[in-house]
């Protein structure tokens, strides 16, 4: 299991910190997540054979064979380590965050053999990130003492224990109180000894109910201490000493043993009970099944067919439920007899010209053609109440209606009730959607009223509440026609906060007459709160008299009329004390039945208390902001782990789509597996949990600790190797020795001849090679996702061609490499003719990756700029810059002139490109030129004279203006490698557009998708789409299940919330956005100043413009000086007018610098926080060549 969510809202004990447990409940809420961060260890297959046949061969069995069968049945299990982060709230006061390290263990074994023993010790140490988990076991003629377990490496990787003499006791010393636990075992290559010491009066939790033995879990503090393969044996010394060079965890121990075979469940009143969550709200959902459905045409309350949802819908089965439980609790209260009509009624009722209309409708309401939809459902409602009833269906109702009520009245009045399969439903309420006919009398008026239930649901309220939950607009359909009570008093209880979900206190809401007046909420009710201690033990809280002008009673010749309600009983409680505390008890027994939540239709007639609905309470019960901004997070290994936000927090800015992330970490991880990468990503493979490239807030960032797997071997290279990734020599110490006590746990060897042959052939013909194949095998790339007119198809071709990306993305990784590599060979040079890493060297270092504007990412802009110009021959700046976008696109697209060829030669060569590209969510200039036209309004009259293609300078000339001290040789080996250096930046950015490219016709195949869905009335909108990640939309086209389009609006809800969110480029322990709460406050010193790292030359003068995103940006001026967190293609546009560049992430090789060094611009990057300590319109110089922004005093004029 990858995730999990674990939800709880109710009450439980409140207990001391010496663990004596109090009376007192408290109502706690938490929503977590769970994460695994390990492979998972399952007891059938990774059990040591030699320790596993020692510990049979001690156990007295007396069969011929021993009892494995027996064992392997008791102890099927598995455990998988990782972490819980969530949200708790006590009593309704602030949530408080957790982060928490540990193990889910998922036992599904048969404990029915008696005499099992059983001893787990559990472990992780906080700093490095390893789990340890030892296991003793006894069963009783089957097996002695087996121990197991494993314990973890540092990359996350499992060691089960493999010798068969470990060793394990626990120790007691009585004159202390304390219990001390020692383990030897060995895993792998390494002698694992532990000990520990389980803290005076640290019992958690102890339980005999429902178990014929003990179980119990202590907390437990150890030390570890790791020997490299030396053997040693488990001491007897009942003295306990500490360890010298250990590393100190913290962990529990859980003892139990079982005398008789397990005869019942465990039934714990302060044990957690999860309330319905993800999975079981997902299994309670039956708006449509696969099952075949009993051809029952009408049902009785008292039959079991009545409980199934499918046959009867919500309110049909949830009175099915109740009548049986009013029969076992003796009749404490009374259902209302009555019959249902059931799907299968409805399905013989609809005729092929409802059909038709019903078609009709959905072709109308899917285009969001509004006026024809209200149109299309008024026919359809109409061609409903028309058509007459089969016979068939009004024989079956007549004799079923006879049979229910043999002593019916004429003047007995009944409620006809709408019960759709996906209504009262934990997902989906359905409240006030279909219509309800209270006092029909009479079997022609019920069958009317039934066509009219029917048609309900094709009202336009009730249409559009389907289409915002992806429902089926004919959806399968039951009517509850049920005997109405004249009620004296009625109304509605909850048996939990609706807002809040505490359990603690049930509210009723009453009035006279009939329960109407509350449910529709025409009339102020009183409000009576039942404060509940236990099930037993219920209080008036509080008492709150409504107004009650008004009742709703039944008309003697059917229907039901509105009466004034009596002075002396508007000031009085229409409920007594002794009626709301036997109406709280009997919501209780029904909450118990239903195992959730209530929210209960009730009234009382002759004191008699009658129940006439059931449904769940749909609140409450989702998803936190919390969960939903944190539940692609990656697990932590340790508490002190790195990130970093270099390069791919350029490539990825801000936080991605759901679906973008899901597919772009998909093809990196199968790009990542193939045996050509195996160097950067070495060790074992992960199935369960992520490396290198992560998420934290949806934001793509990398683990830091992950980017330096050869720390160990040589720790001088892998620093200087950070230049390839952040731009500059990286100086964090305690980041190189994490890497390298991680990489060095199970070190592997990087700098083999094998190692550097591969690399040189891959830097010198492997990315020429690799580049000139993928340019012929993916010049026409298409998925020819629009022949598809099915979303189910085109979704499984969608994912059957997955495998697509791997060549595209392996080659711009291979590119990518080789032009890293041959920058550390220029970096190297300029370093040893310095004789140090100081600001010459980065300057110089800058200057020689100035190349030619054949760079793709250099070219856009510069393409921009001509059009710019070919624009302002045409028209006037004022003239297109006050033309309406939509005008000026359609100028450019039927022009004649050379403005609009140059334009249309852009579309064609660049239209695949965009702001954030690698997002799939993004439209690119191709599906929204609306967006490029608008770039162009901005940029027009900035441009007045047309720019040539920029020669590449000289490399001799280049190489005579550097500053640092070179010898003969470094400008020999400068003149080598400089033109290779810069045609491997000139391959990295073309393979890079051609990954573009080829995702750009997944964005195509996904937006068709999305249409499909939207024209099948499966999604509300095509956007929707996108926060939705692959395995959802999976299940979506399966189940229609309305609870995933809810938590996709919720995720769209938080995208501009998270998107703005900022982070250091380094990131030490859990990440938290600079700008989520507090802002750094503003230094508004003149003088002020910031040092980073200078990426290309130049000194500028000016005004600060900062923007975070493009719509910011669009406020630029001509000559302003642009502070921004990072930059990607999008921003290109805007790069010919600036006067400067400043970046917070991003080093020599990024974006920014790349494009300010091909237009002679100063960029100064790494200024982390320069986003809040300068603002706009401040008046300041920045100096490329030394890396400094500084604030000055604004001039006078």
């Amino acid at each position: 299991m990858r995730r999990w969510r674990i939800y709880f809202n109710g009450l439980l004990k409140e207990t001391s910190e010496d663990g004596i447990s109090s009376n007192k409940k408290v109502h706690v809420k938490f929503a977590l997540l769970w994460r695994a961060s390990t492979d998972p260890f399952d007891f059938r297959t990774d059990v040591n054979n030699k320790a596993l046949t020692s510990s049979i061969a001690r156990a007295k069995w007396n069969q011929c064979k021993p009892p494995l069968e027996k064992l392997f049945k008791a102890l099927d299990f598995y455990a998988q380590c990782g972490i819980i982060m969530g949200t708790v709230s006590i009593d309704g006061n602030d949530e408080q965050e957790l982060y928490l390290f540990g193990e889910r263990m998922r036992f599904t074994g048969d404990l029915s053999l008696k005499g099992v023993e059983f001893f787990h010790v559990l472990g992780h140490i906080s700093k490095n990130g390893r789990f340890v988990h030892v296991i003793e076991v006894s069963m009783e003629n089957v097996v002695e003492k087996l121990i197991f377990g494993f314990a973890t490496i540092l990359t996350g990787g499992l060691r089960p224990i493999q010798d068969k003499n470990c060793c394990f006791e626990m120790l007691i010393d009585e004159e202390r109180n304390e219990r001390d636990i020692e383990a030897k075992f060995r895993a792998k290559d390494k002698m694992y000894h532990m000990k520990g010491t389980l803290p005076r009066m640290q019992h958690n939790f102890k339980n005999t109910v429902g178990w014929d033995g003990h179980l119990s879990i202590d907390c437990l503090d150890f030390e570890l201490n790791l020997q490299g393969g030396k053997k040693s044996k488990c001491s007897k010394n009942k003295e306990f000493n500490s360890l010298t060079g250990g590393q100190t965890g913290r962990g529990i121990v859980i003892t139990g043993k079982m005398m008789k075979p397990v005869r019942k469940s465990i039934n714990n009143e302060s044990s957690i009970s999860i309330q319905p969550g993800e999975d079981t709200a997902r299994s309670s959902y039956v708006p449509f099944t696969s099952e075949v459905v009993p051809y029952i045409l009408v049902s009785h309350f008292s039959e079991k067919t009545c409980q199934n949802l499918a046959i009867t819908g919500g309110k049909g089965s949830s009175l099915g439920k109740l009548t049986e439980l009013s029969k076992e609790s003796q009749n404490q209260f009374v259902v209302p007899k009555g019959i249902v009509v059931t799907t299968s009624a409805y399905e013989m009722f609809v005729t092929d010209d409802i059909l038709y209309e019903i078609k009709h409708l959905e072709n109308v309401l899917y285009q969001d053609k509004v006026e024809e939809t209200k149109i299309a459902c008024r026919r359809l409602i109409d061609e409903v109440i028309k058509t007459s009833i089969p016979e068939e269906i009004r024989q079956s109702f007549i004799m079923n209606f006879q049979n229910a009520f043999p002593d019916r009245k004429y003047d007995d009045k009944f409620a006809v009730r709408s019960s759709a399969t996906g209504e009262d439903t934990e997902q989906m309420s359905a409240a006030g959607q279909m219509e309800t006919y209270l006092g029909v009398t009479g079997i022609s008026e019920i069958l009317a009223s039934i066509k009219k239930c029917w048609a309900s649901q094709f009202s336009y309220i009730a249409v559009q509440y389907k289409r915002q939950n992806g429902q089926m607009i004919n959806s399968p359909m039951a009517v509850v026609v049920q005997q109405m009570i004249p009620c004296d008093i009625a109304g509605v209880l909850f048996t939990s906060d609706p807002l809040t979900g505490n359990p603690m206190t049930l509210t009723i809401t009453a009035n006279y007459g009939l329960g109407e007046s509350v449910v529709s909420g025409s009339e102020e009710p009183d409000t009576i709160e039942i404060e509940r201690l236990n099930e037993d033990n219920l209080t008036i809280k509080n008492k709150l008299i409504g107004s009650k002008r008004h009742k709703i009673v039944m008309k003697d010749d059917g229907g039901t009329e509105v009466e004034d309600v009596m002075e002396n009983e508007k000031k009085s409680c229409s409920l007594s004390d002794n009626m709301a505390l036997f109406l709280g008890h009997v919501a209780i027994k029904i909450e118990k039945s239903f195992g959730s939540s209530r929210d209960i239709e009730w009234g009382f007639w002759n004191n008699v208390l009658y129940i006439f609905q059931s449904r769940p309470i749909t609140s409450g019960t989702g998803e936190t902001d919390f969960e939903i901004d944190h539940e692609f997070d990656t697990p932590l290994r340790c508490e002190g782990d790195y990130f970093a936000m270099c390069n791919v927090g350029e490539v990825l800015p801000g936080a991605t789509s759901p679906l973008g992330l899901d597919i772009t970490l998909k093809y990196f991880k199968t790009v990542l597996t193939n045996r050509r990468f195996a160097s950067w990503n070495p060790g074992e493979l992960p199935r369960y949990y992520p490396r290198g490239i992560i998420s934290m807030y949806r934001h793509a960032m990398f683990n830091a600790i992950d980017l330096f797997p050869h720390a160990k071997e040589d720790p001088v290279q892998a620093e200087v190797s950070s230049i390839g990734l952040f731009g500059r020599i990286m100086n964090d110490e305690e980041l190189f020795e994490m890497a390298k006590e991680r990489h060095g746990d199970e070190p592997v060897k990087f700098f083999t001849k094998k190692f550097y042959s591969k690399l040189f052939y891959r830097m010198f013909h492997g990315a020429k090679s690799g580049l000139k194949l993928l340019h012929k095998n993916y010049k026409g790339y298409n998925l020819s996702s629009e022949i598809f007119n099915d979303s189910q198809e085109l979704f499984e071709k969608l994912i059957t061609r997955c495998s697509d990306m791997s060549m595209p993305m392996g080659t711009h990784l291979i590119c990518s490499e080789s032009s890293s590599c041959l920058n550390l060979l220029i970096f190297n040079i300029l370093q040893n003719a310095a004789g140090e890493i100081n600001t010459e060297v980065y300057s110089d270092f800058s200057q020689l990756l100035t190349t030619s504007r054949e760079i793709e990412s250099a070219d856009v802009p510069a393409a921009m700029e001509r059009l710019a110009y070919f624009i302002f021959k045409e028209r006037t700046p004022e003239d297109f810059k006050n033309m309406k976008t939509g005008e000026a696109l359609r100028w450019l697209e039927t022009s004649s002139s050379i403005a609009g060829e140059k334009y249309r030669e852009f579309r064609m060569k660049h239209g695949h490109r965009c702001l954030r590209e690698m997002d799939i969510h993004s439209f690119t200039w191709e599906t929204d030129p609306l967006s490029l036209v608008k770039l162009l309004q901005n940029l027009v009259g900035s441009i007045t004279k047309e720019k040539f293609e920029k020669k590449p300078a000289n490399i001799e000339k280049l190489i005579s203006g550097l500053k640092c001290p070179l010898t003969y040789s470094n400008k020999l080996a400068l003149k080598l490698f400089l033109p290779l250096c810069q045609k491997a930046v000139q391959n990295r950015e073309f393979s890079k557009s051609i990954v573009i490219r080829v995702l750009n016709e997944w964005r195509k195949g996904y937006r068709r998708l999305a249409k499909l869905m939207v024209l099948e009335g499966r999604i509300p909108d095509e956007d929707i789409l996108f926060f939705m990640n692959l395995e959802e939309i999976k299940e979506l086209l399966e189940t229609r299940s309305p609870r995933i389009i809810s938590k996709a609006m919720h995720r769209r809800r938080r995208q501009p919330i998270i998107d703005r969110y900022i982070f250091p480029e380094i990131i030490k322990g859990f990440p938290v956005p600079i700008n989520a709460e507090n802002k750094i406050a503003l230094n508004t010193d003149e003088n002020f100043s910031m040092k980073g790292l200078p990426v290309s030359q130049g000194v500028a003068i000016g005004t600060v413009r900062v923007a975070l995103d493009l719509e910011e940006a669009s406020l630029l001026k001509p000559g302003e000086i642009l502070v921004t967190y990072s930059t990607d293609i999008g921003w290109s546009p805007y790069f010919p007018f600036l006067g400067g560049v400043v970046t917070e992430l991003g080093g020599l090789i990024s974006h920014g610098a790349v494009v300010s060094r091909e237009y002679g611009l100063p960029c100064v990057a790494g200024l982390h926080g320069a986003t809040q300590l300068f603002q706009t319109g401040d008046y300041v110089l920045l100096d490329g060549n030394k890396g400094i922004l500084q604030r000055l005093p604004e001039p006078e004029n």
